[in-house]
């Protein structure tokens, strides 16, 4: 098989969908098929060395030539940028759901710090008193072309069940999109923990930071814990905030902010870290991150609605989205409970081969299959 591989961002751009994007590509070629990324993110570094091949911004003639070429197109995301190509060329167009794209304007079910309406009708009303008829109009638009497409693609795939609870589509299945979590297994502990707690990800509102570090200062205000410590590995546009709300509660020994960290860095960072969070205030459609902690040997805390707490299962504690005070007894729970972190590392092992990368592509490899066959598939 030839797989066209669709992807709106993708690397050197850094994020979930970029990182899923090129492990199921490097995977599919491992697997003994061609894969075929293409993306809208331009580039002018060096690009690395892969058993795939990365097309940027190609022009019409260029997609649509690729996409007689290929066997199918995979869209990752939320663009149907590749659908026309795919009807011209009268090839199979299968969409993966990462996100809400076909229920709401924003795709997250968040807008400026605060929840927002995940339903069609709703969402546009949301819109159009906060935005204005004219961006109203336009988000219209374009949500009514995501589900129109959804309505005609060959198969949805939800990334998970909470995206296909929450996003119920026609002919639609939930495939979990692989990360590359066996990197994350090579992470060598090292002890005594510099960190008892740390965080990865981007610093926005949405992934709930100011909630993990009130919890936090809730946990060192009590006499017992006065010598812990928070890493907050990652950035974006709430870092300075953060850092004065850490400040101002007088806590610039203890939290940490360590800034983006990637590869042999990130692996590092981690190894001296015990306890895991991933406080995300939003539904979080997948749980790459905490299956990263995991397959790290992290205890993990993620929050309870959304696809974190669905892909950890009983590996991890669970606490209420934007919730400290749930945050707090989780995490005052596992400072306190040894035999609790123990039992919670013992789960994580059938998770993280539940979660193993190649066998989830080779489930997509499966799909692939099953469409091109014209066979039915569950």
């Amino acid at each position: 098989m030839k797989i066209l591989l669709y992807s709106s961002v993708f690397w050197p751009s850094l994020g979930g969908i970029e990182t899923i994007t090129a492990t199921l590509a490097e995977n599919i070629a491992q697997l003994g098929h061609e894969c075929i990324v293409v993306t809208e993110t331009p580039s002018n570094r060096e690009e690395p060395r892969r058993s795939y091949q990365v097309v940027r911004q190609p022009t019409f003639q260029e997609r649509l030539s690729l996409t007689r070429e290929c066997s199918l197109v995979h869209s990752n995301g939320a663009s149907v940028a590749m659908y026309p190509f795919a009807r011209l060329a009268n090839k199979p167009f299968i969409w993966t759901h990462n996100g809400y794209q076909v229920s709401c304007v924003d795709g997250l079910g968040w807008f400026d710090g605060e929840p927002t309406p995940m339903t069609p009708t709703a969402s546009l009303s949301y819109y159009l008193r906060k935005k204005g008829f004219i961006y109203f109009l336009k988000e219209s638009l374009k949500l009514a072309i995501r589900r129109y497409v959804a309505e005609n693609v060959d198969l949805n795939i939800a990334a998970t069940h909470w995206v296909a609870k929450r996003q119920p589509l026609r002919n639609q299945i939930v495939a979990y999109t692989p990360y590359p979590i066996s990197q994350f297994k090579q992470v060598k502990q090292v002890y005594p923990r510099k960190y008892d707690f740390i965080y990865v990800g981007r610093l926005v509102s949405e992934k709930g930071l100011p909630e993990l570090i009130q919890a936090f200062y809730a946990l060192v205000s009590i006499s017992d814990y006065q010598n812990i410590n928070l890493a907050i590995v990652g950035d974006g546009n709430m870092r300075k905030s953060l850092e004065k709300m850490v400040t101002d509660l007088q806590l610039s020994d203890k939290v940490h902010f360590l800034g983006s960290k990637h590869g042999t860095e990130l692996m590092e960072v981690i190894s001296q870290a015990a306890i895991g969070v991933v406080p995300s205030a939003w539904e979080e459609p997948m749980g790459g991150v905490s299956l990263e902690l995991l397959a790290a040997g992290k205890i993990v805390i993620t929050s309870e609605f959304g696809g974190h707490a669905e892909c950890i299962g009983d590996a991890g504690l669970k606490f209420k989205n934007r919730d400290y005070q749930s945050l707090f007894e989780c995490m005052n729970n596992l400072i306190n409970n040894q035999n609790l972190g123990k039992k919670l590392l013992n789960n994580s092992s059938k998770i993280i081969e539940k979660f193993d990368d190649i066998k989830l592509t080779t489930k997509y490899i499966e799909i692939y299959e099953k469409i091109l066959n014209r066979k039915y598939v569950k």
